[in-house]
């Protein structure tokens, strides 16, 4: 019997992820703070079948606690 291989994809990032983590670098989110973030996605987001996230989702911050450091 033949063995076939079959080539993995890279792991890519959910998007929600990737606009946090970006919101993080360009300073909109302070490390020294505790975030209530509110992330919308839409209906059709693979998301909701416990997939990683296919959509643009919006991303909203809702507020900050400043000086928090846990």
């Amino acid at each position: 019997m033949k063995r076939t291989t079959r080539k993995r994809q890279p792991h890519r990032q959910p998007n929600y992820l990737r606009k946090l983590l970006y919101l993080y670098r360009v300073g909109a989110l302070p490390t020294n703070a505790l975030h209530h973030v509110e992330i919308r996605h839409d209906g059709w987001c693979r998301h909701f079948q416990g997939q990683p996230c296919n959509c643009n989702p919006d991303i909203r911050l809702k507020c900050s606690v400043p000086g928090n450091t846990n």
